[in-house]
């Protein structure tokens, strides 16, 4: 009697799911930090006594540390790996946010801005040289979706922070509140079946040495300049509005609206864009946001919503097209993900000025307005740059040995 062979079992789709679970849960840790603090503006600088450009230092140093330290991603996964540099950064971010559960102080907010924007550049250098090596045949579909959740997370610092305010028994404690989602999704990753690979980290003489680069300075500029725009909206856009008498909530609740559209942005326009060429994508992307900020500066009460939204959508849609691009440059996952810890470390050092300088805008000519015409005149210099861009160049770029 012939016997039927046993039927193949078909592979679990649970690994994939819960990795990008995952994927998820850590986007939404990255921005909360930042966001948080403009819908309580006013009611930090009064307790606190800090400027309208002291107080820009809570987005700038954040954005700051993420610059400086993925300078040196290279160091940082070779000596912690993937399962280490994720769980340390998630534990660095859950202490900064603790200490502002306290009573704040300026000392004690520059110091939480400082440590947890440690914790964020850790997740930061990890994150795109993880996605390339587990998801590399969908990375622009899995750098979207981490991109949005970043982008959601953002949303939800802004608009349940005023909500959270309003419950707990000091205000300021909301600022902190937030340390308890890192301190769930550290749980989360040290879960036994949340399965990371291993890096392969070529020879130490064969890894990138982006700076030798000049497509690398290049892409770091252009990082810069794509990232401005989002580092002086999530600064000032609340206090803006606060200005033209609107209460936390609403102000924290048009921050969101800008978040939430950059969800909408970070999924469909890298979903779109399926070959390597970007160009015309993030074209598309750069001039929507500067309708966005032509309208905040010249129409400000008109359609403010609509400015918002226009804003989100695209910065949301360009920076994660971005992240793509320059990963598009190197096949290796460990050397692409080299090329953007340099691009990031490069973009967000020079983006961290943005809200400073809005914030000295404020002081000096008492508006935001000349902020917000700076972002236009961002915009034209990202469109030059944007078609240098030619996916048919990359492979001559770098000579690399794999």
């Amino acid at each position: 009697m012939q016997t039927q062979p046993a039927p193949v079992a078909k592979p679990s789709k649970f690994p994939l799911l819960f990795g990008l679970l995952v994927l998820v849960l850590l986007g939404l840790n990255l921005r909360p930090l930042l966001t948080s603090v403009g819908p309580l503006t006013d009611e930090l600088q009064t307790i606190t006594g800090l400027s309208f450009s002291e107080i820009s230092l809570l987005t700038t140093l954040p954005i700051l540390m993420i610059g400086l330290m993925a300078l040196f991603a290279g160091r940082v996964t070779t000596a912690l790996g993937y399962r280490q540099g994720i769980g340390l950064g998630l534990l660095i971010l859950c202490a900064g946010l603790t200490a502002r559960l306290f009573e704040p102080t300026s000392t004690s907010m520059i110091t939480s801005a400082l440590v947890g924007g440690v914790g964020i550049a850790l997740l930061h250098i990890v994150i795109p040289e993880l996605t390339k090596q587990q998801y590399l045949n969908r990375l622009g579909m899995v750098t979207g979706l981490w991109s949005a959740a970043l982008m959601g997370g953002a949303a939800l610092g802004a608009v349940a922070t005023p909500w959270a305010a309003n419950l707990l028994p000091e205000r300021f404690q909301a600022l902190g509140s937030w340390s308890l989602l890192a301190a769930i999704v550290l749980i989360i990753w040290y879960l036994p079946f949340n399965r990371t690979p291993v890096a392969s980290i070529p020879p130490r003489h064969l890894l990138l040495r982006a700076h030798r680069y000049s497509r690398a300075w290049l892409l770091g500029i252009y990082f810069a300049l794509v990232n401005a725009g989002y580092a002086g909206f999530i600064a000032w856009i609340a206090p803006f509005y606060g200005e033209f008498g609107w209460p936390a909530q609403k102000a924290g609740n048009l921050l969101a609206l800008f978040s939430l559209v950059q969800v909408i942005g970070a999924l469909l326009l890298p979903a779109l864009s399926r070959t390597q060429d970007r160009r015309l994508w993030l074209t598309a992307a750069v001039l929507i946001q500067m309708a966005g900020f032509a309208g905040l500066s010249w129409f400000p009460t008109e359609a403010p919503w609509l400015w918002s939204a226009l804003c989100g959508f695209g910065l949301g849609g360009a920076f994660p097209l971005c992240i793509v691009m320059a990963l598009d440059h190197i096949d290796n996952p460990v050397q692409a993900g080299r090329l953007v810890s340099f691009m990031q470390g490069i973009g967000f050092m020079f983006a961290s000025l943005m809200p400073l300088l809005t914030g000295w805008f404020r002081d000096v000519y008492g508006n935001y307005s000349l902020g917000w015409q700076l972002h236009i005149i961002v915009g034209i210099l990202i469109l030059l740059i944007t078609w240098q861009f030619n996916p048919n160049s990359y492979r001559d770029l770098f000579n690399l040995r794999e």
